[in-house]
């Protein structure tokens, strides 16, 4: 394998091994003592913000029936039948492990990294390549925004469409259009493994080791940085997903939920490389797009139990597309 495609493909494949045998704690939630969440963004006013934010079936039937009838009369019948139903489906709910992964993205170039892994025809026009990834028995689907027209959000001031990204892609850069898309995006794949990921700062892998946590001061909407685009420009209870207000109106005020990643088996196996620059992140994601990505993906591990393992990565903005992206 070259060296530009090993540093997302060994921390991949540490995060796949790990997730089926580590099953979820059964309590994630945690407590902050602080009023809130360090923030690591930083926003410009001359253009965009730069995220530092910073069937398996078996059937059996058997009938052991006899009839024993004799001259004397005397006739016995016994039916000793029984029937027994084991069949399960690999992509029905209960599976354990449903063998999907989802990894969701944002700026570059955490979208343009992810394109082998999409079936549409349109953003991967070379075809999807995540069938059985790697021979690790996963199938893995990614999903990003476009950035018209130029693909480079950050000529862009925030909330111009050059920054949201495209309204024909998933997940562009505004809390209305990503509660929408990610909750119909995970209950129609149903992920046992979810990755989100933005773009970060100078740092080339940021694992982020908490989400949630912020404080506005007035409600859930207010804790969030406006996203400058359309005529709601926060996360309000009347235009988010039921789950998604759910989900901002518990985990806030440094009530906080810990990464369901196996961050420290990813921090080893990228960090050897030797590639770029790996830290765990014991803050969180920030206040703007990325930790709000980032939260709901563990909104989805708390209520999924098939999920196993799910978290968010910021992804250096230098950090080159090649480096970044799995082969």
């Amino acid at each position: 394998m070259d060296r530009p495609s090993r540093l997302a493909f060994v921390s991949f494949t540490a995060l796949t091994l790990a997730a089926c045998a580590q099953p979820s704690s059964d309590d994630p939630s945690t407590e902050s003592s602080t009023t809130a969440a360090t923030e690591t963004e930083t926003e410009t006013d001359a253009g965009a913000s730069t995220e530092t934010e910073t069937g398996t079936g078996s059937s059996t039937e058997t009938d052991t029936s006899t009839d024993t009838d004799t001259d004397t009369g005397s006739s016995t019948e016994t039916d000793t039948s029984t029937e027994s139903d084991t069949s399960t489906e690999s992509d029905t709910a209960g599976d354990p492990c449903r063998h999907n992964v989802v990894v969701m993205g944002y700026w570059p170039p955490t979208n343009e990294m992810l394109r082998q892994w999409s079936q549409n025809p349109e953003q991967n026009p070379d075809g999807w390549m995540g069938e059985d990834w790697h021979g690790h028995g996963y199938d893995v689907y990614s999903f990003f925004p476009e950035f018209p027209p130029d693909g480079d959000p950050s000529n862009d001031n925030i909330g111009d469409p050059g920054a949201v990204g495209s309204e024909d892609s998933d997940l562009q850069v505004d809390y209305q259009d990503t509660s929408l898309d990610f909750w119909q995006l995970v209950d129609e794949y149903e992920p046992v493994i979810l990755i989100t990921t933005s773009r970060g700062g100078q740092i080339g892998w940021e694992i982020e080791a908490i989400e949630g946590g912020h404080d506005g001061g007035l409600g859930p909407a207010e804790d969030w940085y406006p996203d400058g685009y359309g005529d709601e420009v926060l996360p309000t209870q009347d235009s988010v997903q039921p789950r998604t207000w759910a989900g901002i109106s518990m985990y806030r005020q440094g009530v906080q939920l810990p990464s369901q990643l196996p961050i420290d088996e990813i921090l080893a196996a990228t960090d050897a490389l030797g590639l770029t620059n790996v830290e765990i992140n014991d803050e969180t994601s920030g206040n703007f797009l990325s930790g709000f990505l980032g939260l709901h993906g563990l909104l989805y591990n708390l209520e999924a139990e098939h999920n196993l393992a799910a978290g968010h990565i910021h992804v250096g903005y230098g950090l080159p597309t090649d480096d970044a992206r799995a082969r």
